[in-house]
């Protein structure tokens, strides 16, 4: 294993980017300033973008020869909430905040890019793209790629913020879109008395228990689902009994259920009293947060406009409501037989030995659909890490081997390979 990767990824880890938390703030400045010095020293022309609201901006430039293609690398920098800052190596793994999602990434390309440069093997001029707010949804990055339209616009987008599946070179089909949603149900000034009232009145809990239970996806706008993509996605399986899971739902099997379907889930109730005891209540008010997933060619401001319809119709006029949207963002098809894709399988399943698995990812990387929006571009989706990674859970992992495989991408896809 390279030990500078590994003695730059310590630093890089140590850093508590966290974005979630404005206390962090004085770390978020000592990362960008590390991102900052690791581009200068390698002649990088650097900059920060700054937002109404975001945290800085990395953006680093270098142009070697303007007769190459120009490749830009797109990366997060912050971090989830964590006690883990301390790079720690056991049982062939690094562990630490950070290490996988996403600073191990997207360090693999900096460092690769670096390395290159100074064996005069660099075959692209290169532009990063490296902000602080992916973990809490950055909504000043839109924006910002339309007023730096000229600035970014390069002819290759790289990404590589995710997991292979089934140890398998994984790259991106396509990603599903969405939004959340808050709801709140009033029918009551205040909770009162479940022995004086209760049975005579509405029950918040109940009517937002009700209005939930007979919520389904909104499939309007659906692509139809091809046969090729549900042979595609039945070739890779997942363990669900990791998670305690005994049985999926859902008509198709998990990738095409996950990534070709909409789904909308609810992510919070609150309702009543759950503290110790009871209180003996009517409760007057219920609040729900759900999250929208939605698939292309569905827009997410269309389906919001339909929720909002079927709110209005469904919720009986003796309730109160409230509903608030928030993170709209799109979903995205990939075109995954252009030359690029296919040139960056050949090199992955030359150095992984096994057939790339083009993956239709029920998350979201917001970044890829607005690239696809403003520059017309589809991005280069490359996952790095382990399955068992645990991004964004207790002990965050990167396998050392797939490191050193991940370098060896890199340095080949740099190279011009």
């Amino acid at each position: 294993m390279d030990q500078n990767f590994i003695a730059l990824l310590k630093e890089f880890v140590a850093f508590k980017s966290i974005s979630t938390n404005p206390a962090f703030s004085p770390e978020i400045t000592k990362t960008v300033e590390w991102l900052r010095n690791i581009f200068s020293e390698h002649n990088f022309e650097v900059e920060l973008l700054q937002g109404p609201t975001c945290n800085p901006i990395v953006f680093a430039k270098l142009q070697i020869d303007t007769t190459l293609p120009t490749c830009l690398i797109y990366g997060h920098y912050d971090v989830q909430p964590s006690d883990q800052f301390e790079l720690q190596e056991r049982d062939g793994r690094l562990f630490g905040r950070g290490v996988v999602d996403n600073k191990g990434q997207n360090l693999i390309h900096i460092y690769s890019v670096c390395k290159l440069i100074k064996e005069n093997k660099l075959k692209y001029n290169v532009k990063f793209l490296i902000e602080g707010n992916e973990e809490t949804a950055n909504n000043d990055l839109h924006d910002l790629l339309i007023l730096h339209k000229d600035k970014l616009k390069s002819d290759i987008v790289l990404v590589s913020d995710g997991e292979m599946i089934n140890e398998r070179p994984t790259v991106d089909a396509s990603l599903r879109g969405g939004f959340n949603v808050r709801l709140i149900y009033r029918t009551a000034l205040n909770n009162v008395h479940s022995g004086i009232y209760g049975g005579a009145i509405p029950n918040a809990a109940y009517e937002m228990g009700n209005f939930i239970s007979n919520l389904s996806p909104f499939t309007d706008g659906v692509d139809k689902i091809s046969e090729q993509e549900i042979a595609n996605n039945k070739s890779v399986t997942t363990d669900l009994d990791t998670i305690g899971v005994k049985k999926q739902i859902g008509e198709y099997d998990f990738y095409t259920q996950t990534g070709l379907t909409p789904t909308i889930q609810v992510t919070g109730f609150k309702s009543g009293y759950i503290d110790s005891g009871f209180a003996n209540i009517v409760p007057a008010s219920a609040e729900v947060r759900l999250n929208f997933r939605i698939v292309s060619s569905q827009k997410p401001q269309e389906i919001l406009s339909l929720f909002e319809k079927y709110v209005s119709e469904k919720t009986p006029k003796y309730i109160e409501y409230e509903l608030s949207a928030h993170g709209l963002h799109n979903p995205v098809k990939l075109n995954t037989i252009s030359k690029l894709f296919v040139s960056t399988a050949n090199i992955l399943e030359e150095i992984y030995t096994k057939p790339v698995f083009y993956q239709n990812c029920g998350g979201a990387i917001p970044f890829i659909s607005d690239v696809k929006e403003v520059f017309g571009v589809d991005t280069l989706s490359v996952a790095l890490a382990n399955s068992d990674c645990n991004m964004h859970g207790a002990n965050e992992n990167f396998r050392i081997d797939l490191i050193e495989k991940g370098l060896r991408f890199s340095q080949l896809f740099f190279s011009g390979h």
